[in-house]
């Protein structure tokens, strides 16, 4: 059976590069299946055919595992705008976001020198 096997996969699966993946090729995926998806649980599998990488196996597991960290950025990103939503629609943010949208070019100007400057507790 032509299997190259790099190092053993931990539970933390690193999906950075299709070239550090084991490999297995079509051929033997197709004759050696129950073989390949024994190793495939271990880690995920690069297959190969014409001697180019083009696929990779996963459990499902795996995959719901890097689903999941796809996911985690852009529902951080959600909770931090739901936040910042909920500041706004407070009493004093829409006091501060009317004083804003009526605040002069002088004032904006003023307000920008005043918070530009380092802090005495700096």
């Amino acid at each position: 059976m032509v299997m190259a096997h790099t190092a053993p996969a931990s539970r933390a699966f690193d999906f950075s590069s299709v070239a550090d993946l084991s490999e297995v090729t079509a051929s033997v995926l197709k004759n050696k299946f129950s073989e390949v998806a024994r190793l495939a649980a271990s880690g995920p599998l690069a297959v190969s055919r014409h001697n180019r990488r083009e696929f990779v196996i996963l459990t499902a597991e795996q995959y719901e595992e890097l689903q999941q960290s796809r996911r985690a950025p852009l529902e951080s990103l959600t909770a931090e705008f739901d936040q910042m939503v909920a500041r706004m629609n407070t009493p004093e943010g829409k006091r501060a976001s009317a004083a804003l949208f009526s605040a002069s070019a002088a004032d904006l100007g003023r307000a920008f020198v005043k918070t530009s400057r380092p802090s005495a507790h700096a």
